[in-house]
């Protein structure tokens, strides 16, 4: 197996498409430390890069490292709603809206981020690295940055590469 490496960090599970990827159905805190920062890559069935984000970036660049929840963005991106979640509107944007059948759809306050939720929860995936030092922050933006303007043979990200 190929092993993929940013910055002197070993970032292979982000692409090993040989291990099962994490669905969003799943308890995140199951899966993910109660601190530091993460980089994610989000995945459809067909196993087709759509975005990276980065999680654990506390209040400010001075958030101690056992501050730094790296669970908060993952569940962020689970509920499905929209405000104040660029996953959420990429998503509701690009799947969620091309199969509304308008003849059918009544318009119901929060219905479009349960719809949204629920498309996250059935069709995507995620994977992760977590980094648990004291530059991990700047770390995960570096890694992030560059991911978004493509890599290898899995191009850009979908609804977020440059």
């Amino acid at each position: 197996m190929t092993k993929y490496f940013f910055h002197g960090l070993d970032c292979t599970s982000l692409f090993d498409l040989s291990v099962k990827p994490i669905s969003f159905k799943d308890n995140s805190k199951d899966h993910i430390p109660n601190y530091g920062s993460i980089i994610y890559t989000i995945w459809n069935k067909s196993d087709e890069w759509i975005y990276v984000g980065i999680g654990g970036l506390g209040q400010s660049p001075n958030t101690p490292l056992h501050k730094r929840n790296p669970v908060s963005r993952i569940q962020q991106h689970k509920s499905g709603r929209r405000s104040g979640d660029q996953f959420c509107i990429y998503v509701h944007d690009y799947f969620v809206v091309p199969q509304l059948d308008l003849q059918q759809y009544d318009f119901v306050r929060g219905g479009l981020d349960r719809l949204t939720k629920h498309y996250i929860r059935e069709e995507l995936f995620y994977r992760f690295v977590v980094i648990q030092n004291n530059e991990s922050i700047q770390l995960v933006r570096k890694i992030e940055n560059e991911l978004k303007t493509g890599f290898k043979e899995f191009g850009k990200p979908l609804l977020n590469g440059i």
